[in-house]
């Protein structure tokens, strides 16, 4: 997609912020958004997940921030509660355009895609992040975390994102990483981890 096309796409205002590559379970209830997975589904198209800036997931709609990341359905299953459950994975960033609340409260939006910096290979100073992450890939304990991951050790845009998941940071700090290009999320990353001695500097 040339990053200068913009596209209409449904918002998932949620509490925590998605990023490409990134695993995304979700339970679904509210007739708004059980309308939104279906027409998803049919039409094989992805929603915008947006970190909530005030409000809740459910109910009015909440204020939200203006970059996000697509988020496309692999799988579904129905909950013992009843409940529809999802499993998805974040795509391609973007940021807000416009956006319109319809009838039924749920939100739409036109979006711009924000192009990945080109990044193919991670540079010596950030060996140590990339190892990091390695050594975390397989812990048991994070099984859940690296279960259908699909490793791209020496990619910066990848090693950036999965620090982000999983490093102990707000969900601001998470959302203003997001909003970086790779080269300068890495850099904040590096610093992030060398101030908390995740990593020797």
């Amino acid at each position: 997609m040339n990053s200068m096309d913009t596209l209409q796409i449904p918002l998932f205002p949620l509490g925590t912020v998605l990023f490409p590559d990134g695993i995304l379970p979700l339970r679904i209830f509210e007739p708004r958004y059980l309308t939104m997975i279906g027409n998803c589904m049919r039409n094989g198209t992805g929603f915008g997940v947006v970190l909530i800036s005030q409000g809740r997931e459910a109910g009015i709609p909440a204020k939200f921030h203006k970059v996000g990341t697509v988020a496309r359905i692999d799988d579904f299953d129905q909950l013992d509660d009843g409940h529809l459950g999802l499993s998805c994975h974040g795509e391609y960033r973007f940021k807000i355009i416009s956006h319109a609340i319809q009838d039924d409260q749920l939100i739409t939006a036109e979006v711009a895609p924000v192009a990945a910096e080109d990044h193919s290979e991670i540079l010596p100073e950030h060996a140590a992040m990339s190892d990091f992450v390695r050594e975390l890939y397989h812990k048991e304990a994070l099984k859940a975390w690296a279960e259908g991951m699909q490793p791209q050790w020496q990619n910066g845009e990848w090693l950036g994102c999965r620090l982000c998941e999983i490093l102990p940071l707000s969900m601001e700090s998470r959302q203003a990483l997001l909003e970086m290009q790779s080269s300068e999320r890495l850099s904040q990353l590096s610093k992030i981890m060398k101030e908390n001695q995740i990593i020797l500097s």
